[in-house]
């Protein structure tokens, strides 16, 4: 893939970029937070994500966390939990933009621009998102997933964990949850069994989630929401925003961030008239 250059002023604030990627930060989000739960412990995950079918052998990674609480959860990236906790001191601090735009580039945003709050309104499943400078949010029943139940075992994190399978927005999963731990969440929106999920992928193998270490909280720490101001809309609206900004990410920038002059250039520093990333979307329905 080639090395793409992004160049842009937001309020001369700039913005980053990885690959083909655009992240716009919203500042007000660092300004207030909403605490939903205390923390009880913390399940970290690797990620692999087949982004492009036609080259299914080049994967994109991510490291997630899965912040467990009394009753709440939050799973996002944990390079966007590193750059919050970077410039929401930073705002609080009341640093330069030059400051600000220099962490931008130092620290980033993660490959997974989501986070999701489970059981949180009670019973409800919250998503946020960012697309470009818009906020999102999803609220929506918890999925009801119909799990099947297996004798198969495998040890993930030195925990015993039992296999089961199910059907979800389009795709079939093979999970591997541990009893010993007997919280019933995941990764992502995947919950509903008698035990942590360790390990699931999709059959087709395009989306992994392994664990890879689990840590319980020894501080008071909490759960917390970003309060800012967010658009409502419904999980099928936000995957085919998704879809129209991978098509054409300066196109939707264009209208939708006016204040955003995009610039984009290949290593050779010549311009690009008209981007597109591979979208292969984890729910397919």
């Amino acid at each position: 893939m080639r090395k793409i250059l992004f160049l842009a002023t937001l309020f001369l604030l700039g913005m980053t970029a990885s690959a083909q990627r655009v992240t716009i930060p919203d500042l007000n989000a660092y300004s207030k937070l909403i605490p939903v739960d205390s923390l009880v412990f913390t399940v970290q995950y690797d990620v692999s994500i087949v982004e492009d079918t036609s080259y299914p052998d080049n994967l994109t990674k991510e490291t997630m966390m899965l912040r467990v609480g009394e009753t709440v959860s939050e799973f996002y990236s944990y390079t966007s939990f590193i750059a919050d906790s970077v410039l929401r001191a930073d705002v609080q601090a009341g640093a330069s933009q030059l400051i600000m735009s220099e962490h931008l580039q130092q620290y980033g945003f993660g490959v997974i621009s989501h986070r999701i709050y489970k059981h949180y309104p009670r019973g409800q499943l919250t998503l946020l998102d960012r697309i470009a400078m818009d906020n999102f949010v999803v609220e929506e029943p918890m999925p009801k997933i119909d799990w099947t139940i297996h004798p198969d075992t495998v040890i993930v994190c030195g925990y015993s964990c039992q296999k089961a399978t199910a059907h979800l927005y389009g795709r079939e999963y093979e999970a591997w949850f541990a009893p010993e731990i007997p919280r019933s969440d995941g990764p992502w929106k995947l919950h509903g069994l008698p035990g942590i999920i360790l390990k699931a992928e999709d059959t087709q193998k395009h989306y992994r989630f392994i664990a890879t270490g689990i840590e319980q909280s020894r501080t008071a720490s909490l759960i917390e929401m970003p309060e800012t101001s967010r658009k409502k809309v419904s999980r099928k609206e936000l995957n085919r925003l998704h879809e129209r900004f991978n098509a054409d990410p300066q196109g939707y920038i264009k209208v939708n961030a006016p204040n955003v002059k995009l610039t984009v250039k290949d290593n050779m520093g010549n311009d690009i008239r008209k981007m597109s990333n591979p979208h292969n979307p984890i729910e397919l329905n």
